[in-house]
Order: C-alpha cells, then sequence, then structure tokens
C-alpha cells in the first residue's frame, strides 16, 4: 500500500512539473514556423498594424558612426580605450564617416521611409575642453536637424550615449557626485541650442548597460571589473542626473509641453535556465532585478534598492521620479538564460536555449533571436510604468551574412504588432539600429547591424536584401493610412 502510494505521488509530481514547464515555456516561446513540416505552425507574420501616427525611424550614436569631422580628433574616455580595449586592436577612426556624409545617410532614411531618427549630441567633440563649446560642431548639428527637417524627418536626440569628454572621465566621470552638474550643464545648453529645432529628448542611453560595461565586465572605460560599490554608486548617479535634466529643462523650457524627455532603458530579461531549479530561479531574479528591476521600480515609486550577494545595498530616494518621463524609450535585442554553478565566479553562467525544436537562433552577437521578449517587455513597462508611451528607442540584429535579418524583422515587428494591438501597450515609434554598419563599441566593426552594409574602404553604402521587409511594412503602413483618407 506504502509503495503504490509513493509511486501515485511521484506520478502525479511529474505530471504536475510537465504541466509547469509547459506552462512556463508556452509564456517564454511562441510557436514560430521551424521548417518542420509536421510541426508546421502558421504564425503569420505578415497581420501586423501599427498606430496611424507611428514612428519610423533608425537610431545612432555619434561616436559609433560620425569621425572627427573637419578637425583633429578629440580626446574622450573611448578614444584612449582605443585600441588595448577594443577587439583586435581596432580602432573606431572615421567610423563610417556620417559627419560627412549626414545628407546621403538622410536620403538613404527617406527612401526606406523612415520619418524620424534618433541619434546622439557628441559632447566630446562640442566640448573638448571643459565649459568651452566649439561652435563649428554646434553648426554642423543645425545643419543636421536643417537637412532632416527638410526631408520631413522628425529629430529625436540624445545627450550622453557611453561617450564623454576626456575631462570629464579623468575627474572620475559618473562616480563623482560634483560631476552631475556639469552633465546636466551640458544638457541644458544643448536643450536651449536646438530649442526650436527638436521636440523629443533622451537623457541618458541604457544606464545600466553603461554600469555593466564600465563597472562589471570591465568592456567599457574605465574596465572597472568586478565593482559592484562602483557600479551601484555610478547607477544612482545617472538616474539623479536623468532627474535633475528632466527638471531643468522643463523649467527653462518656452513651450515645456511641447517638448517630451525620457530616459533610454535596455531590457534584457533574465530568465532561469530550469524553473524548476530554485537556484537558477533566485540567480535569475537577481540579475533581473538589479539590471531591470529596481530601475522600473524607481521610476514607480521614486526608491532605489539595489543589492547583489557580496556587496553593499544602496538606497536612494527621490519622489520626483515618478514623475521625471514623458516616455519610456525601450532598447530590446534578447534574452539570457541564467544557470547556477557553484564552480564559477559569480556562480552562474549565461547558456542557451537547446530543446527538441533545435537550438535557438543566434546572431552575431552572444545571444539568439527572442522577438516574444520584444513582447514582453512591452508588457512589462505598461504593468510597472502605466500611462507612459513608448518609443522602441532601439532593436536590431548583427548579422555580417545577411542570412537572419529578414526573419529577424518579420518576427520581431510581428511581436511589436501584438504588443500594440493585443496587450494594449502605447507604442509610438520604433527605431532600427542602426541604418548603417558602424563601430560597435568592444567588438570594433565586426558586428552588422546596418540596414546598409558599408564598404569601409570605400564608405559606399548598399542596402541588404534582409533589409528590405523594413522597407516594405513602412510603406505597407503608408498605404493603408492613405486609403482611409479617400
Amino acid at each position: 500500500m506504502v509503495t503504490l502510494v509513493i509511486i501515485l505521488l511521484i506520478i502525479t509530481i511529474v505530471i504536475i512539473c510537465r504541466w509547469y514547464l509547459s506552462r512556463v515555456h508556452s509564456s517564454l516561446y511562441w510557436c514560430w514556423d521551424n521548417g518542420i513540416e509536421e510541426k508546421r505552425i502558421f504564425i503569420d507574420t505578415e497581420k501586423v498594424s501599427f498606430p496611424e501616427n507611428f514612428l519610423w525611424g533608425t537610431a545612432a550614436a555619434s561616436y559609433q558612426c560620425e569621425g572627427p569631422g573637419d578637425k583633429a580628433p578629440v580626446a574622450s574616455n573611448w578614444s584612449v580605450w582605443e585600441p588595448a580595449g577594443i577587439k583586435n586592436g581596432q580602432r573606431c577612426g572615421i567610423a563610417v564617416d556620417h559627419y560627412h556624409k549626414y545628407k546621403e545617410d538622410i536620403q538613404l532614411m527617406s527612401t526606406l521611409g523612415c520619418n524620424a531618427y534618433r541619434f546622439s549630441l557628441a559632447w566630446d567633440k562640442i566640448e573638448p575642453i571643459e565649459g568651452q563649446y566649439d561652435k563649428d560642431i554646434l553648426a554642423h548639428y543645425h545643419d543636421v536637424l536643417k537637412e532632416l527637417h527638410r526631408q520631413s524627418i522628425i529629430p529625436m536626440i540624445t545627450f550622453h550615449h557611453f561617450v564623454h569628454p576626456l575631462w570629464f572621465e579623468q575627474s572620475l566621470g559618473f562616480l563623482e557626485s560634483s560631476n552631475l552638474e556639469k552633465f546636466v550643464r551640458f544638457s541644458v545648453d544643448m536643450f536651449r541650442e536646438f530649442e526650436d529645432e527638436c521636440h523629443l529628448w533622451c537623457t541618458i542611453n541604457e544606464p545600466e548597460v553603461y554600469v555593466s560595461g564600465c563597472y562589471f565586465n570591465g568592456i567599457f572605460p574605465p574596465g572597472h571589473k568586478a565593482q559592484p560599490n562602483e557600479a551601484s554608486l555610478v547607477l544612482q548617479h545617472l538616474l539623479q542626473a536623468h532627474i535633475d535634466v528632466y527638471d531643468s529643462i522643463k523649467t527653462i523650457a518656452r513651450q515645456p509641453d511641447q517638448h517630451s524627455i525620457g530616459i533610454v532603458k535596455d531590457i534584457f530579461q533574465f530568465d532561469a535556465c530550469n524553473p524548476l531549479n530554485p537556484l537558477d530561479l533566485y540567480a535569475s531574479h537577481i540579475l533581473d532585478y538589479a539590471m531591470n528591476g529596481c530601475i522600473l521600480d524607481f521610476f514607480r515609486t521614486g526608491h532605489l534598492k539595489w543589492t547583489m550577494p557580496g556587496s553593499i545595498q544602496r538606497t536612494y530616494t527621490n519622489l520626483r521620479a515618478p514623475h521625471t518621463n514623458d516616455f519610456i524609450g525601450l532598447n530590446y535585442y534578447s534574452h539570457f538564460l541564467v544557470r547556477f554553478n557553484l564552480f564559477k565566479k559569480p556562480p552562474f553562467e549565461i547558456v542557451h536555449r537547446h530543446d527538441d525544436s533545435g537550438s535557438a537562433l543566434m546572431t552575431d552577437m552572444p545571444y539568439p533571436l527572442y522577438p516574444e521578449g520584444l513582447y514582453r517587455a512591452c508588457v512589462r513597462l505598461k504593468n510597472e510604468l502605466s500611462r507612459i508611451p513608448i518609443y522602441i528607442t532601439e532593436n536590431g540584429i548583427a548579422d555580417r551574412f545577411d542570412d537572419r535579418r529578414h526573419l529577424f524583422l518579420r518576427r520581431y515587428l510581428y511581436a511589436l504588432s501584438q504588443a500594440i494591438n493585443e496587450a494594449g501597450c502605447d507604442v509610438r515609434g520604433y527605431f532600427y539600429w542602426s541604418l548603417i554598419d558602424n563601430f560597435e563599441w568592444a567588438e570594433g566593426f565586426d558586428m552588422k547591424f546596418g540596414l546598409y552594409a558599408v564598404d569601409l574602404q570605400t564608405q559606399q553604402r548598399t542596402l541588404r536584401d534582409g533589409s528590405k521587409y523594413f522597407q516594405y511594412v513602412i510603406q505597407k503602413h503608408r498605404e493603408k493610412y492613405e486609403k482611409k483618407k479617400l
């Protein structure tokens, strides 16, 4: 009798576990067409729909694409990080010379059908010496904005996208609280300069990625590896700087309601490799909260609580925080599966999915295609930061052979459409990363994100075949609403 009870108990536990895993799996993964006929599932990625006034654009960062311009290269935190900190000792150099070729590149945007462009101001070139702005560089950005408006392309400006002047870095950058006023002053002055030409503003790009690259894995300057206490302090300072920039601009703007300001938050989900393993669940929760949850909590409640085993717990309160985003910029690429491993330091490892449907389809970066995650990220923002509009400020794929970009665009745009139409997420625009190949930070020029390939010797731009679906979706979107007006 006891044996029978034990057998029934084991069978029950197995059934419950299989049911639970099935539920978890179906919530994390959609049944895409995997090419196996008997398992073929028809998700019609052609069935996408976006709001009438949706922004279609591309995104870029000044350092990654501009080059030095007409003057000698200026010193920045990244210029001194090269070549030692870059894969195969590469240097950014003139990048893809977007500084000189901006008119051609804006024409490429127009050819795609884009009506928006997100770019960053080069703080290193604008203020190479503390307190002295380069008028020629400012004039250049006025020219860029003029050309964008001529082509009916709406600009979105980012104040800080990982790069700042060397003098700022040498004074400890965002690690030193007294430096915050320098960044706020720069941002406010740039708003004054371009107030009449731009109405969408991003304060800081991916604070948690900057923190991780600089103070955890050390692949960004200053390269301080495994320094969680420094990381948490810099994160606090970046969030504080965002609030100060927002409040300062809203105070001085002639028409504050005409300007929308937001922070740009990257979301990489950290999911447990084995949802039945409590150690995997614990490790994934710790990482997700440190990189995502604590920041979203801060903008919802005004209270930051950052914690990581082996480091101090940092708390910071600013009750202005919930009122300092007119929108959230969401950068989304993929997710990570976390497996606890006691023999690693720290005691976890990132793995990739492998199940009966095969291995995860990888990008050239060390993460897979995961369009479901874009849907999940939008829904998370809707639930945790309700009533704040969302712009997808970055989403793209590194694909040097151009054999996955078409699939990437089909699936990610489908997931975004589902988030808008099925989940009710208020998403107002999509910016693909990026228009042209560029200098991908520590990876150098190896990662090919561009809709247009760039020959680094001739600087010639060529539209990739896989990019044409993006152009097709924009055209289809426009035609839909033009027919309604007839």
